[in-house]
């Protein structure tokens, strides 16, 4: 097959410096359109024995840029971190009736598939600019 019939799906990938915990996303920018942020989906893959007992979370940092990246120099940062939620992804929780249990993409149903039992979905779903706005200016 070709490279131009070839259709496939990106997925960006990073790992713990020991590689039991990964973290896969299919997109690692996300846009504030003023009306809807798209939600942050992903699968994290966890080494059972490496975990053993523990926890694990999902943290989620925004960085609101004043400017591009290259007119960032001598050490000078044009953006402003905002921390927004934290979710627990293992152990997964367990619901109560099957209308409870939150619904998988399709990209987390093929990564969940791929990787096997020990990956577990994650999805995240960012407030309207407006609260990030408030929450950005009233803390400066």
């Amino acid at each position: 097959m070709s490279d131009s019939k070839r259709h496939g799906t990106r997925i960006f990938k990073k790992s713990t410096p020991n590689g039991k915990v990964t973290v896969y996303l299919g997109k690692r920018d996300f846009i504030d359109h003023l009306t809807h942020v798209d939600p942050i989906e992903g699968v994290v893959l966890i080494d059972p024995e490496y975990v053993k007992g523990r926890k694990v979370y999902i943290h989620l940092l925004c960085a609101f840029r004043h400017c591009r990246d290259f007119d960032e120099f001598h050490g000078i940062n044009w953006h402003r971190d905002l921390f927004l939620n934290t979710k627990l992804v293992y152990p997964t929780r367990t619901f109560d009736d099957d209308n409870s249990q939150p619904r998988i993409s399709r990209l987390q149903e093929r990564l969940v598939r791929k990787l096997g039992p020990d990956s577990y979905p994650f999805t995240f779903k960012v407030r309207l600019s407006s609260d990030l706005f408030n929450f950005y200016f009233l803390r400066s």
